[in-house]
């Protein structure tokens, strides 16, 4: 016959078993949350300092060395600078040009593409373009998640990555379109 101690005695002991595997599934949820707000608040920050990014560095017409690869790689190190402290985020900028048909070139600062011929020649034989002189600014985010390493009971973690774009004319100097 069981006493009135045996029984809680017995219950303590399955309520540990029931803590331990639930402990685990716990600390799972508990860091997913944590990540998944982190990573909301820095896409949110990064959207913003994007902007500001772009609109100080890209949003004025490149001359001499000053063309589309170098304000990438100024909008790129001014985006950097601002997430330097945090060592699981990465941010990566592209930049193309818009052509008439609305195919894009990369980030040479050319429009490529099979446009129609949109120049007109005046009586002195220079040529003024029709075309729009549009660039798009493509800024990522790339997101680990912290606080597992890079796995957490064998499931392997990826990173997240958050995409932004930016369409500025060179020829409305701080402007996004």
């Amino acid at each position: 016959m069981r006493t009135r101690f045996g029984n809680r005695l017995d219950q303590c002991g399955q309520m540990t078993v029931e803590l331990a595997v639930c402990i685990p599934v716990l600390l799972a949820v508990v860091g997913v949350a944590i990540n998944l707000m982190v990573f909301l608040g820095d896409c949110a920050r990064f959207d913003r300092l994007g902007a500001e990014a772009v609109r100080l560095e890209a949003a004025s017409p490149g001359y001499g060395s000053y063309a589309t690869a170098a304000r990438v790689k100024a909008v790129q190190s001014l985006l950097g600078s601002c997430f330097a402290q945090q060592e699981y985020l990465s941010v990566q900028v592209q930049a193309s040009a818009g052509t008439v048909d609305g195919s894009t070139g990369t980030a040479g600062g050319e429009a490529t593409g099979g446009g129609q011929d949109v120049h007109q020649e005046n009586d002195q034989g220079t040529t003024f373009s029709l075309e729009p002189h549009h660039e798009t600014y493509v800024c990522s985010l790339n997101y680990r998640p912290w606080g597992f390493g890079d796995s957490f009971f064998g499931i392997r973690f990826s990173g997240i990555t958050h995409t932004r774009s930016y369409t500025i004319d060179p020829f409305r100097p701080g402007v996004l379109l």
